[in-house]
């Protein structure tokens, strides 16, 4: 019995952007393992904290009300999807299916 191959790691670090090729770092999140893209250079109006682990994984949080600073060695770096210039496609009415709103009664219900 042969075993499906492994899924990729998520790419993780230092990378590019696939929209619009800027520098962006790779960064899991600390809830549910998501990558999600931030731009490289700090920012204090950022809204992702971000650190290195003791693997060098790069580790990004969402600031919240329970935890609104940086803990000791993140800084704050603003998300890649709020500062990239080239937005993301919006999918097309059109290609979506019509949704059902109700059923059609039939001939014999009227009677």
């Amino acid at each position: 019995m042969s075993f499906p191959p492994p899924r990729p790691a998520p790419h993780n670090g230092p990378g590019t952007c696939t929209r619009c090729h800027q520098a962006v770092i790779y960064c899991l999140t600390a809830e549910n393992k998501v990558t999600r893209a931030v731009d490289p250079e700090r920012n204090p109006n950022g809204n992702q904290a971000v650190h290195q682990d003791h693997t060098g994984r790069w580790i990004a949080r969402q600031l919240d009300r329970e935890r609104p600073t940086p803990e000791h060695a993140e800084v704050l770096h603003m998300p890649h999807v709020a500062t990239c210039p080239v937005p993301a496609p919006r999918p097309s009415r059109a290609a979506a299916p019509r949704q059902r709103r109700g059923v059609r009664p039939a001939p014999w219900w009227r009677r």
